[in-house]
């Protein structure tokens, strides 16, 4: 019992922080300076936003059997608006805040957004995993940290591609 409590407000906890870090960064995609940024910007998280899906994907499919499907539909739902919920937070922003204020605004989103996914990386994807139906050579702590450094590289080599 207490093992299932804890499956699902784990799930809970994952979609939640999902959401937020998708709004934050929307709102880095609204306070851009110009259309080119916004662009750049929009590219990148939709390039991640995928892998944020399918660790949404997991956490619904693990709360599925003690959720209704409801409910399921209203946290994808809440997940799929929540980035331009932010990118409307973000225009909002810049229409009212010039210079320095809106430097710091999105310096600050983008740290929110990138540490919220840090630890939704670390304490759900990585320290406690998923259950497998069948072994696999590569679930390995080895092959979770090479993982790692390749997306690690991967999204370094599209951010200086962009720059």
């Amino acid at each position: 019992m207490l093992r299932n409590a804890s499956t699902i407000g784990d799930g809970v906890l994952l979609i939640a922080a999902l959401c937020f870090h998708s709004v934050f960064e929307g709102i880095a995609i609204g306070v851009a300076e110009t259309e080119a940024d916004a662009w750049k910007a929009l590219w990148t998280i939709s390039l991640h936003k995928i892998f944020a899906a399918i660790a949404m994907g997991i956490a619904l499919l693990r709360m599925l059997p003690d959720r209704p499907l409801l409910s399921c539909f209203g946290y994808a739902f809440a997940f799929a608006v929540s980035s331009p919920i932010g990118v409307g937070v973000g225009i909002l922003v810049d229409a009212t805040t010039e210079g320095r204020v809106a430097d710091w605004i999105y310096a600050i989103s983008m740290g929110l957004a990138t540490g919220i996914f840090v630890y939704v990386s670390i304490n759900h994807l990585l320290a406690k995993g998923y259950m497998l139906q069948r072994p696999v050579a590569a679930d390995t702590p080895v092959g979770r940290w090479l993982s790692v450094v390749l997306g690690v590289g991967v999204i370094a080599v599209v951010m200086i591609w962009n720059a």
